[in-house]
């Protein structure tokens, strides 16, 4: 593995785990404020509440991984991120909590496409 290579590994595990970490992080924040009342009594808000967070996490690790590489490669490179994210999200709640958690399709679909929109945004919006 080359110096480029290496690098470019070392940015897309740091924006996805910041596209992972946030909502973890905040969503034990919450539930811990919170305790199991609202997970059981406002199932639909807290399912809500879970997604977004996922979404404004890799919306942040895509924009942070955008920072890094080349515009046209910035898209891709937040899918990659969010993809990561995902993967670091199937480990540890496989760790955690059992194979019951397995295969989340609304993480799936936070994650990478925060991650890609976050990408996108800055390539159009922050690289003024």
């Amino acid at each position: 593995m080359d110096k480029t290579d290496k690098r470019r590994f070392q940015i897309f595990f740091a924006g996805a785990s910041v596209a992972f970490g946030l909502p973890l992080l905040l969503g034990e924040i919450i539930g811990g404020i919170a305790g199991t009342g609202l997970s059981n009594d406002f199932s639909e808000t807290f399912s809500i509440l879970y997604v977004l967070l996922h979404l404004i996490g890799g919306l942040l690790g895509g924009a942070l991984v955008a920072r890094n590489v080349s515009e046209q490669e910035s898209v891709k490179s937040g899918a990659i991120t969010g993809l990561l994210a995902y993967v670091f999200h199937q480990i540890i709640f496989f760790i955690f909590f059992g194979a019951g958690v397995i295969g989340d399709p609304y993480t799936l679909v936070a994650l990478i496409g925060g991650s890609a929109a976050g990408a996108f945004m800055y390539g159009k919006l922050g690289k003024r």
